[in-house]
């Protein structure tokens, strides 16, 4: 399991709670010199297609797959956040078909981009449709674990 913080304001659609669930905290000056404050929470669970681009040999490359947001108790959830930075938004993300190893093997971007999908199906779906789309663009796609292709 991943955690995944976002390191500006997420939309709080993406929340537990929605708006309720969105707070905003000064963000600490090693990270944002001048301070400031982004939207924090909790992702709400569900499933994503999460990507990644970066530049390798010259071209851009993506990294594309699904992922299974989930909800941990809060007690874990606080810990994450104390361990890492707690004025950040935070996902709890389980890669599908991805190993830890697998994935820093790879890991040429320190951001990923997460999008939702209704269900598990329609995630699969998208995620083919955003590598056709980035494909058609010129970016070199490479689809990461288990992503289905029919």
């Amino acid at each position: 399991m991943w955690v995944l913080l976002i390191s500006g304001a997420a939309p709080p659609a993406h929340f537990i709670g929605g708006w309720r669930g969105a707070s905003s905290e000064r963000q600490p000056a090693m990270y944002f010199r001048l301070g400031g404050g982004t939207l924090k929470g909790i992702s709400k669970p569900g499933w994503v297609v999460w990507s990644r681009v970066f530049v390798m040999g010259g071209r851009l490359h993506a990294d594309l797959g699904v992922a299974e947001v989930v909800a941990l108790p809060e007690a874990e959830t606080e810990r994450r956040w104390r361990e890492t930075t707690p004025q950040w938004p935070i996902m709890h993300a389980v890669m599908q078909g991805i190993t830890r190893d697998q994935m820093m093997a790879r890991h040429k971007s320190n951001h990923i981009q997460v999008v939702y999908a209704p269900n598990a199906r329609q995630a699969h779906r998208a995620c083919r449709v955003k590598a056709a789309a980035l494909a058609e663009l010129g970016l070199e796609v490479h689809l990461c674990g288990d992503v289905a292709l029919a």
